[in-house]
């Protein structure tokens, strides 16, 4: 599972975030929002952190009982970026957005239904609902959100480095004694299976290049065939994701797409992502 390793300070972290982004952890709860702004669908969590009361996200028998949010503060950090619109979840994949709704009970401006919804196998998945939970409710949320955050880009990393190690593996096999299993592609086919996130489909739609660079905050990462992204830095991550990388090396866990940025214009990659609905790759 990625790590929240921290290699900056608290600052750093909050200086790296998009200028746009909402902090709701730490915050005052009158900054709280409890309805989404006008013409907003959702906010798409940009970063989190637990706090040390908060435990463990995942809980086995006999574990200490999970804290109380109304009374415990159980994230460290939340902040997110609202959307306008429902993105289509395809290129999503990994991205946790937090809806807030008027709750059923009332028109009550000080409580909401908050909806926790998951990009999953090209669909926006609601993986948590709460009902009329006051301004505290980024406390009852944090656990939830950082889980599926990690669970998701863990696995687009898992892929990735699968694809990186097999794809030379099967090239080098004779014809016919590759699983087509392994490498994802027909028998003896050099290919190499893409990371399982959009940076592949950036690299198809001419948005970005194979090694070119990107850039968060005092970092900066090669992009490389398959859409994997390797570490320019000392911590030399051979093969990773856009949000995994950015995890290891924020210190909390990090949606990628609004931290990096294409280095020669600071465009970030979550605007470039946005394009793809409106990028057709020229007909071969």
């Amino acid at each position: 599972m990625t790590t929240n390793t921290p290699h900056a300070t608290e600052t750093d972290h909050t200086r790296a975030l998009p200028p746009e982004a909402v902090m709701l952890a730490p915050a005052p709860p009158h900054t709280v929002p409890m309805r989404p702004p006008t013409g907003a669908w959702g906010l798409v969590v940009v970063a989190v952190r637990t706090t040390d009361a908060a435990g463990a996200p995942v809980r086995f028998d006999g574990d200490p009982p999970a804290p109380d949010p109304a009374g415990t503060d159980t994230a460290a950090l939340l902040a997110g970026v609202w959307l306008p619109a429902p993105p289509p979840a395809d290129p999503h994949a990994g991205d946790v957005v937090v809806r807030l709704h008027p709750p059923d009970n009332g028109t009550d401006p000080t409580t909401a239904d908050v909806e926790v919804l998951a990009a999953m196998d090209g669909q926006w998945r609601t993986v948590r609902a709460w009902r009329a939970v006051g301004a505290r409710w980024p406390h009852e949320v944090a656990t939830t959100v950082l889980l599926h955050m990690r669970y998701l880009a863990d696995a687009a990393l898992t892929a990735a480095q699968w694809a990186t190690l097999t794809g030379p593996i099967a090239a080098a096999l004779p014809a016919g004694l590759v699983p087509t299993g392994l490498a994802g592609e027909a028998a003896g086919s050099p290919c190499r299976r893409a990371a399982h996130d959009a940076l592949a489909a950036l690299i198809t739609a001419g948005l970005v290049q194979v090694g070119e660079q990107v850039v968060f905050g005092a970092h900066t990462a090669t992009i490389g065939e398959g859409g994997v992204l390797h570490d320019d830095g000392p911590h030399e991550y051979s093969v990773s994701t856009v949000t995994a990388l950015a995890t290891n090396l924020a210190g909390y866990t990090a949606n990628g797409w609004h931290l990096w940025r294409r280095a020669h214009d600071h465009r970030p990659l979550a605007d470039l992502r946005a394009e793809l609905a409106t990028t057709t790759p020229t007909a071969s």
